[in-house]
């Protein structure tokens, strides 16, 4: 695989944490060490702001969807969408070491990655 993808886990009969795991080889992580923190640093303020300020989180949904120029009907379901998603965002995206070595070689095995992938 060499471009990055997007998959469901529960597609593959793995259960859905609510949790966007973010993967790279070693060598890809020293390169880009410091755009990577930014990037994790982002996504834990913007969950912040998904639980401290629902209200902003919603407004700034509703502009990404263009929730605006939407029929009725869609905006109905974009409001039952975000309604129904809110409290799924997780408030810490910590996990166990153990299960992303288990995730990884799920992903190694259903040939979802390549597992010599980084292998220098």
């Amino acid at each position: 695989m060499k471009d990055a993808a997007f998959f469901s886990l529960k597609e593959w009969g793995v259960p859905d944490f609510c949790q966007l795991v973010l993967m790279t080889t070693p060598s890809h992580f020293d390169k880009r060490k410091d755009v990577l923190r930014k990037l994790v640093l982002a996504m834990r303020r913007a969950t912040g702001i998904v639980h401290q300020q629902p209200d902003l989180a919603r407004e700034y949904y509703y502009q990404h969807v263009n929730k605006e120029d939407a029929s009725e009907t869609q905006q109905a379901v974009i409001d039952a969408t975000f309604t129904a998603t809110l409290p799924a965002f997780p408030n810490d995206n910590m996990m166990s070491t153990e299960y992303y070595e288990h995730l990884m070689g799920w992903l190694v095995e259903t040939d979802q990655v390549d597992g010599k992938a980084g292998e220098e």
